[in-house]
Formats: C-alpha cells, structure tokens, sequence
C-alpha cells in the first residue's frame, strides 16, 4: 500500500474549503442584493472593504461611495425599485495566497422596471475582488466592477399561475425547513 502524504492531502483540503468560502461570500452579495437582504449583503463585505464602480453610474444622482455601509446602501437603493433584479456569477478564477485571495467572476444580470411592462434589462460584468479571510471568515476587502454591456429585451409575460419570487426575507427560499405551502397542499387535495 502506498503512502499517503497528508501534508499534501491538508493542503488540497485547504484549498478546496477556501475556494468554497470564497464562493459563498460572492453568492452572499448576489443573493442579499437580490433579495434586499442588508445584513446578508453587509456580510458579504469587510467592515473595513472598498467597492469602485467608477463614476459613471450615479442612478440616483449622488456618487457612488467607496465603503461598506454606504456600499451597501446605495445598493439597496439602486435596485429596490425593479420589480425584478437577479445577479448570475460563474466563470471563478481564484488565486488564494494564505488569508488573501483574489477573484474574477463573470456575471449576469436581468432587472425588470414594472411587472407586466413587457421588458427586461440584461448586462453583462465582471466583479474583480481581493477577499482577506479574517477570523476565519472570507469576505471581500476590495471590489472593482467592470461592465461590459447592456440591453434591453422584450419579454413574454409570466402565467398568472407560477409560484411568485419576492424580493425581501418573505422569499420561499428563506423557510426552514421547506416544505410545502398551505396553497399547494390546498391545490393538491391534502387540506
């Protein structure tokens, strides 16, 4: 039988549990974004993290701030009103280098103004990030935002039958445990 060489084994482990942290602090920043979840979106960033988006998207006519907390609020504010807005990373490439690493994300993004209006906004962008693990804990200490386009579509219009998403803490996807709604045990003939 051969050896095992758990040195290399740890460091593989390592590796493997950084990259899944790193990645779950970026799906922190889509999803409390999405969901205009302040806290989750707070977490997703340092105290002491720095966000450029350079200075030409100013969607409520004051400039974009570079600190967390204002980060975060402006955030909130740009997006809270879409009826929709879902934020898509993929394509990772991460460089970890002990409690720092370095990320490229791909991501894109669909915001729809109205519901009912009969369009939606697609862009695509690229987060730039360098993450500190501090206690611990990985989370963005400085982010760059590239954007490469948008545009805008026309859509169809959603049966009045599917199962809404919404755009706060009342989501589904915050139940524990999941389980079946009173509406569709109702549909299905079990209440």
């Amino acid at each position: 039988m051969s050896d095992i060489d758990l040195a290399a084994l740890a460091a593989d482990v390592r590796y493997l549990k950084d990259r899944a942290d790193i990645i779950d602090a970026l799906n922190r920043y889509t999803r409390g974004l999405d969901r205009l979840d302040r806290d989750l979106l707070l977490s997703a960033y340092h105290p002491h993290a720095t966000d450029d988006r350079g200075n030409a998207y100013h969607p409520h006519g004051y400039p974009n701030p570079l600190g967390r907390e204002a980060r975060v609020d402006w955030l909130i504010d740009a997006v809270g009103p879409y009826f929709h807005c879902s934020h898509h990373i993929s394509n990772f490439t991460i460089d970890i280098q002990g409690d720092e690493a370095h990320c490229e994300a791909y991501v894109i993004t669909t915001q729809m103004a109205e519901e009912g209006d009969g369009k939606a906004t697609l862009g695509a962008a690229r987060y730039m990030d360098r993450l500190e693990r501090i206690d611990g804990v990985w989370a963005i200490a400085h982010r760059e935002v590239n954007m490469d386009f948008q545009f805008t579509v026309p859509i169809n219009v959603m049966p009045p039958d599917v199962l809404p998403g919404m755009r706060d803490r009342t989501d589904r996807t915050y139940e524990r445990p999941l389980m079946p709604s009173a509406d569709a045990r109702r549909r299905a003939g079990l209440e």
